[in-house]
């Protein structure tokens, strides 16, 4: 795991994981605590590249934004307990994006001149919409459009008519709809204020107790596209201080490592330009995965460590039972979990692979008799320790059994412990070496 970026945010104790392109979310009782990651995606497809300081400037933006806009809609942030990291408000999201477009640019230019525009969003764009009467490329509207899409969770969001939005959300679409458009028109003039010109910008909305909230980002260089306004001409190019500049690029190949660096820098100029504050890069010397840790322990919104529980069988349960008692007695967050080695390999290695991602230390207990093949398999694919604790029920299957486990081939560093009290003991040791609040009697 490099340390100079964030590729996950996954916290297992946390539950389970809904992941998106970009954000990393997991849902707490009637909150959602969002990681943003150094990830970024071009049409629709997470893409092999992480951008240096992208997850903490998106936050950064995003909650200037927030502060700008409060007033006209609330939003759903709680906290910002570190750069990468927000906690919100649970609302139930619209399944509907509402894009605002104050300029004819990107796709929608690319629809106007094959002629799809209309077909997909209901409405013409003609020259009597367009500031000076001109219709080309980049041109500015004389008042924003709203051209929504759905809002696909895998695959690509589609166009939506107003009638099609309508038919999809009901009568809140029109709500939304103001909203969206005062927003952006909020976004556009603070822009020009500091030199910028917001061309479009995507919004999403939640419900909560009769409220809408405005949710996850706002303004951000990945949902919104900026120009600069000193350089503003309709009909050509225009410098772009957005993902635009990366979906060009993969259009045609690959990221590069100067393409990386840029990204970061345009992001980070983008900040500085709309904050007029200078970004304050990464001084620590060790990983943000670290970072964000200690800063969510320090907080209180995790433990800092976690224990999958992994049994073979559903008949373990009695053995299962005694290493939670013994997790809950040392405060330990855990999961338990049945999947056969045997019977269940796709399911064991998808979870273990999941396990990898963790930022937060792990430790797995795997509870297998017989072969024992769990223990080695899980050992094998694991960034992270494992402990077998089998489920012998007497000396005798003990001694038949435990070759099994000690026997592992190499490359399967498996750790025994017959006990639970010790297995559980082993693993509260092993994580209180990334986090003192696990050794033994405190915390």
């Amino acid at each position: 795991m490099r340390s100079d970026v964030l590729a996950s945010g996954y916290l297992p104790e946390l539950g389970p994981l809904h992941p998106g392109k970009v954000r990393d979310n997991h849902v707490v009782g009637n909150r959602r605590v969002l990681v943003a990651t150094d990830r970024i995606s071009a049409f629709d497809q997470v893409l092999n590249v992480l951008i240096p300081e992208k997850g903490a400037v998106l936050n950064a933006i995003a909650m200037w934004w927030f502060e700008q806009t409060e007033e006209i809609v609330p939003n759903h942030v709680i906290d910002w307990p570190d750069p990468n990291v927000l906690i919100a408000r649970q609302a139930k999201v619209f399944p509907i994006e509402m894009v605002v477009r104050g300029y004819i640019t990107g796709s929608a230019w690319e629809d106007l001149q094959t002629g799809k525009f209309e077909q997909k969003y209901g409405f013409k764009i003609t020259r009597q919409k367009v500031a000076g009467g001109k219709l080309v490329r980049n041109c500015r509207l004389k008042e924003p459009i709203v051209t929504p899409t759905t809002k696909a969770h895998t695959g690509h969001d589609l166009p939506l008519t107003p009638e099609g939005a309508r038919k999809l959300i009901g009568k809140v679409y029109d709500r939304l709809l103001d909203k969206a458009v005062a927003l952006y028109e909020r976004g556009a003039e603070l822009g020009q204020k500091h030199g910028l010109i917001l061309v479009d910008t995507k919004y999403e909305f939640g419900g909560l107790e009769g409220k809408i909230l405005l949710v996850d980002e706002v303004h951000t260089p990945d949902s919104s596209r900026y120009w600069f306004a000193e350089d503003y001409e309709a009909g050509r190019d225009m410098e772009e201080l957005s993902k635009q500049f990366v979906r060009d690029i993969v259009k045609k190949t690959d990221l590069t490592d100067r393409d990386v660096a840029e990204t970061s820098r345009r992001y980070i100029r983008l900040y500085e330009q709309l904050t007029r504050q200078k970004w304050q890069k990464r001084t620590e010397d060790y990983p943000i995965h670290q970072r964000v840790v200690n800063n969510l322990i320090r907080k209180g919104y995790i433990r800092g460590g976690f224990v999958q529980i992994l049994a073979g069988s559903e008949k373990d349960d009695w053995h299962v039972e005694a290493l939670e008692e013994e997790l809950k007695s040392r405060k330990i967050p855990y999961e338990p979990k049945v999947a056969s080695a045997h019977k269940n390999t796709r399911e064991v290695l998808e979870l273990v692979d999941m396990l990898n991602r963790s930022i937060e230390p792990v430790v797995a207990i795997t509870v297998a008799g017989g072969s024992d093949a769990l223990s080695g398999v899980v050992a094998h694919h694991a960034h992270f320790p494992v402990i077998a604790c089998p489920p012998y029920k007497d000396e005798l299957s003990y001694s038949v059994n435990v070759h099994s486990t000690l026997q592992m081939p190499s490359q399967v560093p498996v750790l025994f412990c017959k006990r639970p009290g010790n297995a559980v003991l082993a693993a509260e040791r092993i994580l209180s070496t990334h986090n003192p609040l696990f050794a033994s009697g405190t915390g």
